[in-house]
């Protein structure tokens, strides 16, 4: 691409895009407002049920207006391109933030003092409720065709393929590719996904049609990529550029410069002390107070199971643990006790079942599976004595997919990084697609968690994991 003069983006595009985000924004605002109207309602309520001082509504909405504000500045309103992991940090810790500084001026004044449990209560309030609000008008929005940022691909190759596939099945990204552009007149008149590939790079630095630009051809020479770059940058308002750095972490980076050169900090979390600690301490939280507060449920459960079919109620499955070490993974029997003669028997007189069963380690239709077997299965609830392996050290609540010894070949490279942390109770395949994905989907999904892994991403995994389990998605 010769290096010329491009104009800039047409003021239309800009004063469009800007417009669009500021309705987009305004409605997220009214949902952050409506969070905080419910938690002063609920606590107001609760206090004086039991005689208690609560604070005004003129107090509660000026500290409001502050976390409004906060959370402006960092971005959430409208909140384009955050990923799951970093919208729940920035929600959490803006309002963890807000709360304290509220706290200290409440026992600081005196005459504030009685109602600082008031405040606690209302952020705890705010904190818990403000997420699921935001999603729901976020989901709103989306289902009216009125959230996201259009956005233009530069090129049309595998990684743009991988782009606009990305983003067009997480719409709640915000970033929604609807033109492409390639100097590769081939793929001129084509479409990837719903997404037409329109012409020349040229076409778009000379007619923008979007505020945001995503430039997705790393393997251009470097100095291809940065006249390309400078180029994109001088037309669109917003210009984002994926580096040749597929398959490293990418959760992790953290930009830098030294001098005139970009530099990529890439933290390992895995070596992080305080991440582990804070991962272990989630795990032991979870699994213990979640295990008192289902006692019950559990022991229905393990009635159930001797009333349908003869055999013990928790089956041990041997598993690979962190650095190789096998260990008994509880899991509430699902299966008849002549499980593998049955199997073996629909096998052999079911090729296309074989083939299902190879390429999985699962079949839909599974002869071994009992009929509360099969109702735990869909539900899920026959891995919750995996809350034992957790206690125990064996497990924790988010990591990758226990496996056994038989699939360390198919894991290949990928194993050595498996090896590393905990298998988990759930994990980034099962919140995201569990039973439907493929194997090498898994393997990849692993790979991704292990080398891009924080606490946050465990708790967006939980909170994904509880929705997935709710709608019975790709469980069998």
């Amino acid at each position: 691409m010769p290096s010329r003069a491009v104009p800039a983006a047409p003021p239309s595009v800009r004063s469009v895009g800007q417009a669009r985000a500021l309705l987009q924004a305004l409605a997220l605002l009214g949902g952050d407002i409506l969070s905080g109207i419910v938690a002063h309602a609920v606590v107001s309520a609760s206090v004086r049920l039991v005689g208690g001082p609560s604070l005004s509504w003129k107090v509660t909405a000026a500290w409001l207006v502050l976390w409004l504000l906060w959370r402006a500045y960092q971005g959430l309103y409208p909140g384009y391109g955050q990923s799951p992991q970093n919208e729940l940090r920035r929600h959490t810790v803006s309002t963890v933030q807000v709360a304290v500084a509220q706290l200290a001026a409440a026992l600081a004044v005196q005459r504030f003092a009685p109602s600082g449990l008031s405040v606690i209560l209302e952020w705890l309030v705010i904190l818990v409720i403000g997420l699921p609000i935001r999603y729901g008008v976020r989901s709103v929005l989306n289902r009216l065709g009125m959230f996201g940022r259009p956005v233009s691909i530069i090129g049309a190759g595998q990684t743009a393929r991988t782009i606009i596939d990305h983003l067009t099945s997480h719409p709640s990204y915000g970033l929604l590719p609807v033109v492409a552009y390639d100097d590769n007149v081939a793929l001129h008149g084509t479409s990837i996904g719903h997404v037409p590939v329109i012409g020349n790079i040229s076409l778009a630095l000379s007619s923008p049609t979007t505020e945001q630009a995503i430039i997705g051809i790393p393997g251009a020479r470097s100095e291809v990529q940065q006249q390309l770059v400078n180029n994109v940058y001088s037309v669109f308002p917003i210009t984002w550029a994926v580096p040749d750095l597929i398959g490293v972490p990418n959760q992790a980076m953290q930009p830098h410069n030294i001098g005139i050169l970009a530099s990529l900090e890439i933290k390992n979390n895995l070596r992080s002390t305080r991440a582990r600690f804070i991962k272990r301490g989630i795990d032991m939280v979870g699994a213990g107070i979640g295990g008192l507060l289902i006692l019950p449920v559990l022991l229905l459960i393990v009635l159930a199971i001797r009333l349908d079919s003869p055999g013990p109620a928790i089956y041990r499955a041997r598993r690979l643990g962190r650095d190789g070490r096998p260990f008994d993974c509880f899991k509430f029997r699902s299966m008849h006790k002549d499980a593998e003669q049955k199997l073996q028997a629909m096998l052999d007189s079911r090729p296309d079942l074989r083939i299902e069963f190879e390429a999985t380690h699962k079949l839909k239709d599974d002869p071994r599976v009992t009929r509360v077997g099969n109702f735990l299965r869909r539900t899920s609830l026959d891995e919750l004595p995996q809350l034992g392996n957790v206690l125990l050290g064996e497990m924790s609540m988010v990591g990758p997919r226990p496996i056994v010894s038989g699939e360390i070949e198919k894991y290949g490279r990928v194993y050595s990084l498996y090896t590393q942390v905990r298998p988990g109770m759930t994990g980034y395949w099962q919140a995201n697609g569990r039973s439907d994905t493929s194997y090498d989907e898994r393997v990849g999904m692993d790979h991704f968690y292990v080398t891009n892994w924080t606490p946050w991403l465990d708790l967006v995994i939980l909170l994904q994991t509880v929705r997935v389990v709710l709608m019975g998605k790709g469980a069998y």
